[in-house]
């Protein structure tokens, strides 16, 4: 009968949950142990190269500093002595959000910070990578968006040899030895 049946599915149904939960009650679970580990996909190529040329500079006595995307007029360009009237501030060229707020076209505001910071504490020796903004039409060369690396050593002991020997090991790691550089 129709009652049999339904009476033989719940009783298997109680049995198998009896069973479960005398099983779980047995098995621990330590919820503060790590889980596992997935690791899906890797880092931007960008990503890599950037912090292969921090590594790279690191090595060489720099410090890696960084700085706001989102920068004022003061910082990219009148304390980098860009005049009002200079193309670059013009704004088809800039990423403007307000009068004097824009999108950083260079990362030497990072510079420009680190100067007036470090103002009569000794040497400076750092390199300033990050993401840039310029307005310009995307195509297979060009991007409103790029990164860009620069570097910067204020030391009255350093040379023009410091930098060519600077350039040379940088080309050397990063494209192979025994590559030449002009200066």
């Amino acid at each position: 009968s129709l009652s049999d049946v339904v009476n033989k599915m719940e009783n298997f149904s109680e049995q198998g949950i009896t069973s479960f939960n005398e099983k779980l009650s047995k098995e621990t679970v330590d919820v503060t142990m790590p889980g596992k580990e997935f690791n899906i996909g890797t880092k931007h190529i960008l990503s890599q190269v950037t912090e292969e040329i921090e590594d790279l500079y690191i090595g060489m006595g720099y410090e890696v500093m960084e700085g706001p995307e989102i920068e004022i007029e003061e910082y990219n360009f009148e304390k980098l002595n860009l005049p009002k009237n200079h193309p670059a501030r013009d704004m088809q060229d800039t990423f403007y959000i307000s009068d004097d707020v824009l999108l950083r076209t260079h990362t030497s505001p990072v510079q420009v910070r680190t100067m007036l910071n470090m103002a009569n504490k000794g040497p400076v020796k750092i390199i300033c990578p990050g993401k840039v903004f310029r307005r310009d039409d995307d195509d297979a060369t060009h991007s409103h968006q790029f990164m860009q690396i620069e570097g910067l050593v204020v030391d009255e002991t350093t040379s023009m040899a410091d930098l060519k020997g600077t350039l040379l090991e940088v080309a050397n790691k990063m494209f192979g030895a025994g590559r030449n550089i002009r200066l």
